[in-house]
């Protein structure tokens, strides 16, 4: 009896920990398998929001800054506050925003926009903390380097795989971000993460 007992409140116990990881996931963290234990590894799933700029887009969440009289725009400027969330749904409850800018870096070549960010967390999990991102968006697909980070993800490097989104519309180009990144953790753990932004608000 005594032992009925005991498997029952293990099984009790551990009842939280079987329901979140059955919960639907845009993180995941484990330790970097290197003899390193003060590393850990995240990946991300998650969609970035950039609302065009222009006159007749009142949602745009990007503003010119320097419009080029160069050939192909060549130094065109903007200024960037883009968002992220864990669907394709821009009225989704907001993971992080990316905050920037990206410059129309090509002579020859009128869609060769190279970016810079700071991908600043506004969840629940991990607000405050950043990955700072750069790269060039010059295709419907590409990939951006993690070059740092800061409170959780303190000196992150790593990589972001984009695809844009079918579901992009004249307004919204929608990128589908693939997040993968190692950092120094203050304590290291393995973590697998809800969707734990139900507390994040939309700031627009």
């Amino acid at each position: 009896m005594a032992s009925y007992s005991s498997s029952a409140l293990f099984i009790l116990f551990l009842l939280p920990t079987f329901l979140s990881m059955a919960a639907s996931t845009y993180y995941d963290i484990c330790p970097v398998e290197c003899g390193c234990p003060d590393q850990n590894e995240v990946t991300m799933h998650l969609y970035l929001h950039q609302f065009v700029a222009g006159a007749n887009h009142p949602n745009r969440n990007e503003e010119f800054v320097i419009a080029s009289s160069y050939p192909n725009g060549f130094g065109t400027t903007l200024v960037d506050d883009w968002y992220l969330t864990a669907t394709t749904n821009p009225n989704d409850n907001i993971v992080a925003r990316a905050q920037g800018m990206h410059v129309q870096a090509g002579q020859s070549n009128a869609n060769m926009w190279y970016t810079s960010h700071n991908i600043v967390f506004q969840d629940d999990r991990f607000k405050g903390s950043t990955l700072q991102v750069m790269g060039i968006i010059a295709a419907s697909s590409g990939e951006w380097s993690v070059i740092g980070g800061t409170g959780e993800f303190s000196m992150a490097h790593g990589s972001i795989k984009f695809t844009t989104d079918p579901s992009s519309t004249s307004e919204d180009a929608i990128r589908e971000l693939n997040i993968r990144a190692i950092y120094t953790a203050d304590n290291p753990q393995a973590a697998h993460g809800t969707a734990s932004v139900a507390n994040a608000t939309r700031l627009r």
